[in-house]
């Protein structure tokens, strides 16, 4: 069925693809490197080899590694040099008006390499809490924050600068406005660093297949809604997702799937879960962003926040924040997953979600990759490990809304070459459809194809989901004990343990 359906989109494919006269290119991106390093100098000079980037494109500076600096090293050492070598190398050239100051533009992205400085500390204390206090008056940034306005002059840098281009849905080169997309590539290993420099450019090559999964039930319900979005909108694309909808995050040991492709959740300090198991890691090539105040702070330090654990796990794009922002400062991950999924590259999508500069965001990834290009222009070369996904998107373009056709369809498949994941995304699907015995039939189905321990305890854990969404707390608790006796593998048993302790927490110790 799949290869039938894929046939006929690639025939309609012309109706949907246009080459774009405003695309971000490789001789759009300077790429900006520490002369001292010589890690930083390597990946460079193969990010360039890669991307087709100009060597005249390189730009060293000669500056700390530390990740935090003052205000006058960030301006002697990193903006100076920069706006040095633009005017050298014309990267713009001024026009004199207010609405369009840059003509014959030839630079609009930088992508910064590992061991460049990330935080600019405040050079004042940031006021405490209190009535009549501005914490948002404070001059700390992220160093890329603040260099999306290396053009600008004269903006206040003891607080946020609203970003023109959030929210928008165009092509950056064409926008014309004077600030800059800035991505990162850095990690906690240079083996880490140097795949963020290659992995992107050849998954793009068949576009990035995968579950997504979305972890709802933050403190605040802005976020929530923000997460809800994204859950509607992969849906609504095509892609299978596990919607994680408890209060707290996922549990320790819970059997994510390794097919996991892109992951957006809240809201803890540190990895935890599914994140520090050490035999879990994403597909190459995702997308991985999890939204803390803190979550690249502490980014050279193992075990703290969340943006180097997500790419020390496979996940090749990230975001993070340097200081507080507060909430509605952080970046938006509706809009981010939104503009992937319209084929925007990480740089644009980033910072169309972004809401303001000169702040504490970043952006870790290469900022010409676009995940989900050939979806969405309808360019799919069919492959035997992404079939099922591929399948599963096929059968969406095809059928649309008609969920009951596109089902019957699913299931067809899903019985003439059994496989675990067809059902597993039907069993979800009819769970969100408020159909629980369907969506518990399905897991069982799925249960028969389980090709290891790690998707059969999911499938486990699954199918607690829907006895819990017919009968409650209630029928979860009957059945937990079943469960617990057909998980095949002891090392998922904890993701088990921790939801019996959510619904039935146990009793307080004695008091002494």
């Amino acid at each position: 069925m799949f290869k039938r359906g894929l046939a006929v989109l690639f025939l309609l494919a012309s109706w949907f693809s246009a080459a774009c006269a405003y695309e971000l290119l490789p001789a759009h991106v300077a790429v900006v490197y520490n002369g001292k390093s010589e890690l930083s100098r390597r990946m460079a000079r193969e990010y360039a080899r890669v991307r087709g980037v100009p060597e005249g494109n390189l730009v060293s500076l000669d500056c700390p590694s530390a990740n935090e600096i003052s205000r006058k090293e960030y301006e002697d050492l990193i903006r100076a040099p920069l706006l040095r070598t633009a005017r050298e190398q014309r990267w713009w050239v001024p026009s004199g008006i207010a609405s369009a100051p840059m003509m014959d533009r030839k630079i609009f992205a930088l992508v910064l390499m590992a061991d460049l400085p990330m935080k600019i500390r405040h050079e004042a204390p940031v006021p405490p809490p209190g009535k009549d206090i501005n914490q948002m008056q404070t001059d700390r940034a992220a160093v890329d924050s603040e260099l999306a306005l290396l053009a600008v002059d004269g903006y206040e840098r003891k607080a946020w600068v609203g970003n023109p281009y959030f929210d928008r849905k165009e092509d950056f080169v064409g926008s014309g406005l004077p600030t800059f997309l800035v991505c990162r590539l850095d990690g906690l290993t240079a083996d880490t660093c140097l795949r963020l420099v290659t992995e992107p450019a050849e998954v793009e090559k068949k576009g990035l297949w995968g579950w997504a999964v979305v972890d709802r039930g933050g403190p605040y319900a802005q976020g929530d809604q923000w997460l809800d979005a994204v859950f509607r909108r992969v849906r609504e694309a095509g892609i299978p997702v596990y919607l994680d909808d408890w209060p707290q995050t996922l549990p320790e040991k819970f059997p994510l799937s390794r097919d996991t492709a892109l992951y957006c959740g809240w809201y803890t300090g540190n990895a935890n879960g599914p994140f520090t198991d050490p035999t879990f890691r994403f597909r190459p090539g995702a997308v991985a962003m999890h939204l803390h105040s803190f979550s690249a702070s502490d980014f050279k330090i193992p075990g703290r926040g969340w943006s180097s654990a997500l790419l020390e796990k496979g996940a090749d794009v990230t975001v993070g924040n340097v200081y507080e922002p507060f909430l509605g400062a952080c970046h938006r991950f509706d809009i981010f997953a939104d503009r992937l999924l319209d084929g925007y590259t990480v740089a644009e999508a980033s910072w169309m979600s972004m809401p303001v500069l000169s702040w504490q965001g970043v952006v870790f990834g290469d900022p010409l990759y676009r995940p989900y290009a050939r979806m969405k222009d309808m360019d799919v070369k069919p492959t035997e490990e992404d079939r099922y996904f591929q399948g599963w998107w096929a059968s969406s373009v095809q059928f649309g809304d008609r969920w009951r056709d596109r089902s019957a369809r699913l299931l067809e498949s899903a019985r003439k070459a059994p496989s675990s994941c067809l059902y597993e995304a039907l069993a979800l699907e009819y769970l969100y459809r408020k159909e629980p015995a369907r969506a518990g039939e399905l897991v069982f189905s799925a249960l028969d194809g389980a090709p290891d321990a790690r998707t059969r305890a999911r499938l486990l854990l699954e199918s607690l989901l829907a006895d819990r969404a017919q009968g409650g707390d209630k029928a979860f608790l009957l059945r937990m004990d079943s469960v617990r006796a057909l998980m095949s593998s002891s090392a998922f048993l904890p993701a088990l343990e921790e939801w019996h302790a959510r619904i039935a927490p146990p009793p307080p110790p004695p008091k002494k």
